[in-house]
């Protein structure tokens, strides 16, 4: 890995720009800047957005791109902050961080995240403050819409308190959905065959309804259990431009129902 770093370092050297004004490690952070910064701000998306952001590998172009904006957005959890800190050749440079507790595709979450960041741009592109504002406005406007259409879809297919078991990460859309999950778990590597046994004596005994992964963590990690109890099973995604035509959070969060839906009635109507 340090010999993976010193030749990073060394090829930095050669001047190559690629003319960002930022970068950000995912497109979850990339679709928020991109939406408020409407074209004045370019930004790169160092992780792929099918790819877990927790099991990637930097690349040459991905420090030349940092290298290049001299701005980095993160979230504070990627384990190669520190390389990217010490291998970037700028003097005190820092990630600038946003957290938000909970799932960023729950709607009172996305909006938090579209105000932190539209600060944190204000701050930086000063000369564009009124224009950012006036961006996240729009985007909240949007977010509380799509809150609105997802809150009238759950309670005309009648979702609340369905059972459900599902990936650790997406535990939190699924209740704001209006499931009861009753358990979840971590990636496929991590459940033991014992693990998945008792996974699936609970969802006997709570009688789930439907299994959900999550594509970053695994698509078909839960499928064991599904096909052992004959219910539906989907996967859907964390992340902004995974899944077609989801350019934003809300968008991913839109299409994620809108699977999870077509999953579990399409089981039901097959029973009837």
């Amino acid at each position: 890995m340090k010999k993976h770093f010193i030749f990073l370092c060394f090829l930095l050297t050669t001047g190559y720009l690629y003319g960002q004004d930022l970068a950000a490690t995912t497109s979850v952070l990339s679709s928020i800047i991109r939406e408020i910064g409407g074209g004045k701000i370019a930004v790169a998306t160092l992780v792929p957005p099918g790819s877990c952001p927790g099991h990637f590998d930097l690349k040459v172009n991905d420090l030349k791109t940092i290298e290049n904006s001299g701005i980095l957005f993160a979230h504070g959890f990627e384990e190669y902050l520190k390389d990217i800190t010490s291998a970037v050749k700028i003097p005190k440079f820092k990630p600038v961080i946003v957290e938000i507790k909970g799932s960023w595709l729950v709607p009172e979450n996305q909006k938090e995240a579209y105000l932190k960041i539209s600060s944190i741009l204000s701050e930086k592109f000063p000369r564009h403050r009124g224009f950012f504002e006036q961006n996240r406005e729009k985007a909240e406007e949007e977010i509380n819409k799509t809150d609105k259409e997802i809150k009238k879809t759950g309670s005309e297919r009648k979702l609340k308190g369905t059972p459900a078991i599902c990936n650790s990460h997406i535990r939190e859309v699924l209740e704001y959905t209006g499931f009861e999950v009753v358990a979840d778990y971590g990636r496929k590597e991590e459940l033991t065959p014992a693990e998945i046994k008792n996974l699936i004596k609970l969802c006997i005994e709570k009688k789930v309804r439907i299994v959900i992964d999550n594509l970053q963590a695994g698509p078909d990690t839960g499928r064991v259990i599904a096909d052992e109890l004959k219910i539906p099973h989907t996967a859907i995604s964390n992340f902004p431009d995974v899944l077609p035509g989801t350019p934003t959070l809300r968008h991913t969060l839109l299409e994620d129902v809108k699977r999870i839906i077509d999953a579990y009635e399409s089981a039901q109507n097959t029973t009837h």
